[in-house]
């Protein structure tokens, strides 16, 4: 058996394969969206896909140091001149730097066409983001029903009569979202749809619940405050006070990014805000 042919080959095997992780790695959904709507595809959720293209890319690394070791001569002639002089900067070697370089920038600084392919990705993760839902707040199926409850504004015993009218079954109110999902065979977000009508309404004017709603982001700032009773300029003004610029047809999502946040976490600014008056 030759060593060669099983490197060359299991090099192929294993791109191959990581072709298909990496394209399913681009189109998946954010991690927080996969794992509240529990996302998986050919029986593996994110994390499976990520932990397989992961243990490919390793094996891929080494029989690729091991096919470059085995290889080394015919590589070596490729820095060679046609008087067969080693030259290390050859026009060749010059354009795969080039080429390696121009991705690299491009990656870094953002510059179109390659930076497309970025901008696709974060089109294609929005687009998933809207249709399967966004968790109240990050990693909301790993906190236990009684501290979720008090993050979303549930009134709990109401909470747990809505599951148990659904046939959820919760075994302690200290259970986790994703074990209640798991345990009942649904989603953390169908847990979550079965009992989000046990929310207590605000009892002052102005009061927002201590974690934004999901599909917080994608609201226009004067439509989140509208939707709680807020002075659009007020709020505007105190968030200026803070350096963040609030334009009204603005969503929470643009607002945030532009200055270096999450939606979630300038939803809490907002509410400080809020509360503090």
């Amino acid at each position: 058996m030759s060593l060669r042919k099983v490197t060359s080959l299991t090099a192929l095997c294993a791109f191959s394969v990581l072709l298909v992780t990496g394209i399913v790695l681009y189109v998946v959904p954010l991690g927080r969206v996969a794992a509240w709507a529990g996302w998986s595809l050919a029986g593996l959720d994110k994390d499976g896909w990520v932990h397989l293209h992961i243990l490919l890319a390793a094996l891929f690394l080494v029989v690729g140091v091991l096919h470059s070791v085995l290889n080394w001569s015919p590589i070596v002639s490729y820095l060679k001149d046609r008087s067969r002089r080693l030259r290390v900067l050859t026009p060749e070697l010059g354009a795969a730097v080039a080429l390696t370089a121009l991705v690299a920038v491009s990656a870094v600084a953002g510059l179109p066409p390659l930076a497309w392919l970025l901008d696709l990705n974060d089109s294609i993760k929005d687009s998933a983001s809207r249709t399967y839902g966004e968790p109240p707040y990050g990693h909301a199926e790993l906190s236990p029903l009684r501290l979720f409850a008090q993050h979303t504004g549930l009134d709990l015993a109401r909470a747990r009569s809505l599951l148990a009218a659904r046939g959820i079954r919760v075994a302690a109110d200290e259970q986790t979202i994703a074990e209640i999902a798991r345990t009942n065979a649904v989603t953390p977000q169908q847990v979550y749809l079965a009992m989000k009508d046990a929310a207590v309404a605000p009892t002052t004017p102005g009061e927002m619940p201590a974690e934004a709603p999901p599909g917080t982001g994608r609201k226009p700032f004067a439509a989140l405050c509208s939707e709680y009773g807020l002075d659009g300029e007020v709020v505007a003004r105190e968030l200026a006070a803070k350096g963040i610029t609030a334009e009204p047809d603005r969503t929470i999502r643009e607002i945030a990014e532009a200055h270096g946040m999450g939606p979630h976490d300038l939803y809490k600014v907002i509410r400080e805000a809020v509360s503090a008056r």
